[in-house]
Formats: structure tokens, C-alpha cells, sequence
């Protein structure tokens, strides 16, 4: 089944159509949601969570871009509300509900290809810097694929990469690292 017919049969209600979109776009659903969340727990519920959105709002998809940039952007923006709602529940000292704990998960950053220093850097960067960086870097999106999913001018998504990038560059200095360290 191709892409566009599983996209069919979603709006028809045909749940297979939703199962061969999962099938075919999860593991870049999930990568991106561990990336932008540091904890695999959260972006396996982001997952489930993201898929249920896509049933619901399929009939709003209108082609003007891939399926893939649509779902980037639902899943960046649920991922960045989650980030939110965590900022939200800790300023007014609910630090210890169990979606405001930091996941420490040892192996998390060896499981997405990062070392551990620039995991914590990357936990750093305010959020829509992460986003961009993560989608252009770890996703291999382009600027404009990019700029669709999050709905940024190009030259917001150019800006918000290369203060990542100096960002990261500086924290690795500070920490007496050279990119060949990490």
C-alpha cells in the first residue's frame, strides 16, 4: 500500500491505513521525540499519543507538503508542549510529579548516538533551537523541510541552527572537549 492510499483509508476510518503509516513513519516518530524529551519512556508515549492525533486529525492533512513534514510538525509541537507543561508543573513546585522527573538513563544517550556531555548540552538549548538542530542533524531534514514542520521563516531556521551549533561549541569548550572527544 502506498503512502497516499494509506492516507485514504485513514480518512475513510479503515484502521489499516493507520497501521502502514505507523509502520512506516514510527521509528522517526519515536527518534525525534526522544531527542527533543532525553527519556524513551516519554517518547514511546509521544508515539502512541501522536498516532492517536493523526486518526483524529487525518482530515486536516491537506498535501500541501509530505506526510512526513506534517507529522514532524505535530510531533515537534506536542513534543514542545510536554516541554511546556514539565516548566509549568516545576515552577509551581510539583518537581516530584512523575512527568516533571528527570529520566537519568545511563545508556540513553549511547541508544541515540550522542556521548553523554552532548546529551546534557543538548538538554540545554532552548527549544526551538533543539528542534531545528535535531531535525536538520539527527533527521537530515533540509532547511525548508524544516521550516514547513515548525512553521518558521527559513531564516529563522538557519538562525536557530547556527546558535545551536555555537552554543554547543562553547559548552564543549567550557568542558575541555574537541569535537574529535565526542
Amino acid at each position: 500500500m502506498t503512502e497516499t492510499e494509506a492516507i485514504d483509508r485513514c480518512r475513510r476510518g479503515d484502521i489499516s491505513g493507520l497501521s502502514e503509516l505507523f509502520e512506516t513513519h514510527r521509528e522517526k516518530v519515536y527518534r525525534l521525540s526522544w531527542r527533543m524529551l532525553g527519556s524513551p519512556q516519554d517518547a514511546e508515549d509521544v508515539l502512541q499519543e501522536i498516532y492517536l492525533k493523526v486518526y483524529d486529525r487525518i482530515k486536516n492533512y491537506r498535501g500541501d507538503s509530505a506526510f512526513s513534514t506534517w507529522l514532524y510538525r505535530m510531533t515537534t509541537n506536542h513534543c514542545l508542549d510536554v516541554l511546556r507543561r514539565r516548566k509549568i508543573i516545576a515552577f509551581l513546585g510539583f518537581e516530584n510529579a512523575p512527568e516533571a522527573v528527570e529520566k537519568k538513563d545511563s545508556a540513553k544517550a549511547i541508544n541515540l548516538g550522542l556521548s553523554p556531555v552532548v546529551e546534557k548540552a543538548l538538554g540545554k538549548l532552548p527549544e526551538k533551537q533543539k528542534a531545528c538542530l535535531l531535525l536538520r542533524e539527527m533527521e537530515e531534514l533540509s532547511y525548508e523541510e524544516i521550516a514547513a514542520a515548525l512553521n518558521l521563516s527559513l531564516g529563522s531556521v538557519k538562525s536557530n541552527i547556527h546558535r545551536a551549533k555555537e552554543f554547543l561549541k562553547e559548552y564543549l569548550e567550557k568542558e575541555g572537549l574537541t569535537p574529535e572527544d565526542v
